[in-house]
């Protein structure tokens, strides 16, 4: 069951709170716990991290979400819409998605243990059949290379050339400095460049992705 920080703490709550305070503070000024004081502080520390734990399920960063997944954002979000599961907003409440997922698995049960595509399956063959396995060969293939690490999602490739031109920018101070600012504006020429061939092969940035 979810910890709601904002929930009224019971009298044994309380009782508990003011007992682990107790124990904190002789182990601050250095004395010796007794055998029922030690049980209620580890009692305490535990029903603590059970708290947390269930305040940061309910608020998991996208960023992180994205990177556990090892998806692009776009991705996410057409999933999310595809299939009603709920993490493609700014913070994901992991119990909606865990709820949302197995209601799926439920309502999806017979077609997820049919055979895996019938249409890939099928011996029939016509131009448009063929051109749909061939798509479906074509995503099959992507997402093995993006799991093995081979591909690489546009939006991490893009953020790493990113982090790439501050360096340089920040090395352009130190040519200003030694060479004068000739030497600094032919960087910056050079770097601006860069980014507007960076816009045109991986377009602009998701204002949804919370960085």
């Amino acid at each position: 069951m979810s910890a709601d920080s904002n929930t009224p703490k019971s009298a044994s709550e309380a009782a508990a709170q003011r007992e682990a305070a107790a124990a904190y503070k002789k182990v601050l000024s250095g004395e010796s716990l007794s055998n029922r004081e030690q049980t209620a502080l580890k009692k305490f520390e535990r029903d603590k991290e059970e708290k947390l734990r269930w305040q940061y399920y309910g608020k998991i960063p996208q960023k992180h979400w994205r990177e556990m997944s090892g998806r692009q954002t776009k991705v996410l979000h057409e999933q999310a819409g595809l299939y009603g599961l709920p993490f493609g907003g700014a913070n994901i409440c992991l119990p909606d998605v865990v709820l949302a997922l197995h209601n799926f698995l439920a309502a999806n049960a017979r077609k997820l243990a049919a055979p895996d595509d019938e249409l890939m399956q099928s011996g029939a063959n016509s131009p448009a059949l063929e051109r749909y396995r061939e798509e479906r060969a074509t995503l099959a293939k992507l997402e093995r290379q993006e799991r093995e690490g081979t591909l690489l999602p546009r939006d991490e490739a893009r953020d790493g050339l990113g982090r790439i031109a501050t360096r340089l920018r920040a090395a352009g101070e130190l040519l200003e400095r030694q060479f004068g600012p000739e030497a600094r504006e032919i960087l910056d020429e050079a770097l601006s460049d860069a980014d507007r061939e960076i816009e045109q092969v991986f377009g602009g940035t998701d204002e949804s992705d919370p960085q």
